[in-house]
């Protein structure tokens, strides 16, 4: 193997198998979808601050990322996005480094209630469906450097953490259930400094009732009901300022 000539990068990007992109490094098998090749990958690489992984390493359920890479303590962007892992090591936490954080998988994931450690933390992509490793919900208070938010889910975090990030300027809030409308005026109450972009995506069935909520928010936002409405809502039961 030729991974030890590589121990110096500080940015790899993988592509998908067919672009066998990784022949140009001298590392022709880094596009097999095999996470014995990814264990080695880590071992060799401890000096990475960027590393991306978008659509690469799809083995398909119960592929989980390996504890090592853990080891990657410089480590300032990882990308996950698309990939099928199903599970996160509790071995993350110690990415401290960490700026840029995507874990939008193509399924669901398992998330360890480690974030909250990635004190440097900017831009945290969540994935839309996940639970939480031995906690109800992610703890995300820590978070006070964080700008963007993607994909807060009411059911798996706590919206009362989201009063502690006070250099957030983008959310987007994400539900599977009506429930997340009575949440939407919790995030109202909530006064953020710098905010300057927030969307609410919310799944489920609507009643007339239910849709009153919403005229309750005050602040610019972009609004995207997904499901049955029993009955269209007339213009006052819309957020004041909505912009979409």
């Amino acid at each position: 193997s030729k991974l030890g000539e590589t121990s110096h990068l500080r940015a790899l990007l993988l592509f998908d198998r067919e672009w066998r992109v990784g022949a140009t490094l001298g590392i022709p098998m880094l596009i097999s979808h095999e996470l014995e090749q990814m264990e080695t990958l880590f071992a060799n690489h401890r000096f990475l601050r960027l590393f991306d992984l978008e659509l690469v390493f799809n083995q398909g359920p119960g592929a989980d990322l390996p504890k090592s890479v853990g080891g990657l303590v410089h480590l300032r962007y990882l990308n996950l996005r698309g990939t099928e892992f199903e599970e996160l090591p509790g071995s993350l936490g110690n990415l401290e480094c960490m700026e840029i954080l995507d874990l939008r998988v193509r399924y669901s994931l398992q998330v360890p209630n480690v974030l909250w450690k990635m004190k440097r933390l900017r831009h945290l992509y969540l994935p839309r469906r996940f639970s939480v490793s031995d906690s109800e919900k992610l703890q995300l208070h820590s978070l006070r450097n964080l700008e963007t938010l993607k994909n807060f889910c009411p059911s798996s975090c706590e919206v009362d953490d989201l009063d502690k990030l006070l250099n957030l300027r983008k959310l987007a809030f994400f539900s599977y259930d009506c429930g997340g409308l009575e949440q939407v005026l919790e995030v109202g109450k909530i006064t953020f400094r710098r905010l300057r972009c927030t969307s609410f995506r919310i799944s489920g069935k609507f009643s007339e009732s239910n849709m009153e909520q919403l005229s309750g928010y005050r602040d610019p936002c972009d609004l995207f009901l997904e499901g049955r409405i029993e009955k269209l809502p007339v213009d006052k039961h819309f957020p004041d300022r909505i912009r979409k």
